[in-house]
């Protein structure tokens, strides 16, 4: 009975030592899934054209960019931290030659919930983040552009049309 326990537990052990058991890893059910949309790489050539100074990261864990705040107990700092950790920013706009985060760049459509996205604009905020919501719809380069620009400039810059009519008044 010993020498049958044994045996089973070496089997077991191996089993689970080669990835072939059930609960291994390396056995879950899986399949390959793309990383964008179509139209989230269509949008994203259209940022990394705007912004070239900016490194463009799509489909970032907020987990990766996100601490719970200092000072808070492990019960606690665990529950803010599954409040985030999971979800997903479409884009993220870091400074090639720094690595500091530029902006978040949010992709909305139909599925978006407004309150939802208030919510998690406040929460990336309170890190020091700036979010960009690009709005459902057709997007353009020069859409995107000019977006972005506004929303990344204290002061937009004015179109030449309106320098020209500012000049003659």
């Amino acid at each position: 009975m010993e020498y049958a326990l044994a045996l089973l537990a070496a089997i077991l052990l191996i089993l689970a030592l080669s990835g072939q058991g059930k609960r291994g890893i390396g056995s879950l059910p899986v399949r390959a899934a793309p990383l964008m949309t179509k139209r989230e790489r269509a949008v994203c050539a259209f940022i990394e054209r705007a912004i070239p100074e900016a490194r463009v990261h799509a489909q970032v864990s907020m987990g990766a960019i996100l601490r719970p705040a200092a000072g808070l107990d492990r019960s606690r700092s665990t529950t803010v931290r599954n409040r985030f950790s999971s979800k997903r920013i479409d884009f993220l706009l870091e400074d090639r030659a720094s690595g500091t985060i530029i902006a978040i760049v949010e992709l909305d459509d139909r599925t978006h919930n407004a309150r939802q996205d208030a919510e998690r604009d406040r929460m990336t905020a309170r890190a020091g983040y700036t979010t960009i919501r690009l709005p459902a719809g057709q997007h353009t380069a020069l859409s995107v552009r000019q977006t972005l620009l506004e929303a990344l400039s204290p002061h937009p810059p004015i179109p030449t049309a309106s320098r020209r009519s500012a000049a003659r008044a």
